[in-house]
């Protein structure tokens, strides 16, 4: 799980987000190989089951006799998720590592208990709604162009001792993003939100759709949108220091050595120092394998994209950091990045483990499921 909190400038807005994102790269490299599986029920084989791998656009249909292939993968951990009508959907997590894997699911029927709990009226669901909608989608401008089809699938419990609100759903939540051009199939497993901490976790597995234009224009939009969406995202950062081009990509990293701890109460007053030598790549990262990297450090680091301006919207949601002191900084998106294990490993696209070892602050926490794109995008540069 990816970590993500913003601003220690912000007064009372600790936002954690917590995704569900498995390793995913896709045919470019010289070892490729497959995941198979069969998917049945208590009856027996389930032919048109859809399976996908999580976080991109890959999705296929089981056959006559439930089997299913994902061929041209290179190692890495997957995500693969399986939905039918009137079944509970499956997620398992599966690993590549020099050979193809094979994966076999057994899906468990809808209740009518399950379907009355869901569709159970329930007390302030609106204004629950509401927080959710904020907090899933985010609060940049794409946010505004992304819908939830079907929130009423959606069911809230707010515990009035702790001040957390949870949320899930029995099916897949369906988005459309007309900012970004996507159609997302999203299986919420978990949602929390505390009230009192603005804390905001939440865990999942995305399945993209590419939604057709009705304009060259919109097309073109979309496209820029895209681009904006992608640059300076997390996905890009890691992506940069995978492939060792940190500073060409547009982004400088130096140490922090007075940051808060997470937890701590945010000192609005309280500058942020930085240790003015940019800290190189190389000092980062050390090769595991041909597929994997790992990357470790001590200090938090302060990460600067000078190619990319704040949007107008980041500095009232809370995700803001300032310039700290110590020297001077050109323009650019800020953001802090904190290690919590000791070493992570990072893929060349951009996705690491342990899931929960990174927490980023600033503008790559800001940026959520609204401008949420594929593993795919991005992959040409």
């Amino acid at each position: 799980m990816s970590k993500i909190a913003p601003s220690a400038s912000s007064l009372k807005a600790i936002l954690l987000l917590i995704l569900l994102v498995f390793s995913c790269t896709l045919a470019n490299a010289q070892h490729i190989y497959s995941i198979t599986g069969n998917v049945k029920d208590d009856g027996g084989n389930l032919p048109g089951a859809t399976v996908y791998i999580t976080g991109t656009k890959l999705i296929t249909a089981c056959n006559a006799t439930g089997d299913f292939l994902f061929a041209n993968l290179v190692p890495g951990t997957y995500g693969v998720v399986v939905q039918m009508v009137g079944y509970k959907p499956l997620a398992k997590s599966v690993t590549v590592n020099g050979q193809s894997v094979k994966v076999d699911f057994k899906l468990e029927t809808v209740t009518n208990s399950l379907q009355q709990v869901v569709i159970h009226a329930e007390t302030n669901w609106e204004e629950h709604y509401r927080i959710f909608q904020k907090r899933f989608l985010g609060t940049t401008s794409n946010a505004s162009d992304c819908k939830i089809i079907n929130p009423k699938i959606l069911h809230f419990h707010f515990d009035k001792e702790t001040s957390v609100l949870s949320g899930s759903a029995e099916e897949f939540l369906i988005i459309e993003n007309q900012a970004l051009g996507y159609r997302i199939k999203y299986l919420l497993t978990n949602f929390e939100y505390n009230e009192q901490t603005s804390i905001l976790k939440y865990q999942g597995y995305p399945s993209f759709e590419e939604m057709q234009p009705k304009t060259d224009r919109v097309a073109q939009a979309w496209q820029r949108n895209r681009d904006k969406a992608y640059k300076g995202s997390v996905i890009h950062f890691l992506r940069a220091i995978y492939n060792g081009n940190v500073y060409t990509s547009g982004y400088e990293i130096f140490k922090v050595l007075n940051k808060p701890l997470p937890g701590e109460e945010p000192d609005p007053k309280k500058p942020i120092f930085f240790d003015r030598r940019p800290v190189l790549c190389d000092s980062l990262v050390k090769v595991v394998d041909a597929d994997f990297k790992e990357l470790s450090f001590k200090d938090c680091l302060f990460v600067l994209n000078y190619r990319e301006q704040d949007a107008s919207e980041l500095a009232a949601s809370g995700y803001k950091i300032d310039k700290p002191v110590g020297g001077r900084l050109p323009n650019g998106q800020i953001s802090v990045v904190r290690l919590l294990d000791p070493s992570v490993t990072i893929d060349a696209n951009g996705n690491y483990s342990d899931p929960g070892g990174l927490l980023f602050e600033g503008y790559m926490a800001w940026e959520q499921v609204a401008d949420m794109l594929p593993l795919e995008y991005g992959k040409a540069e």
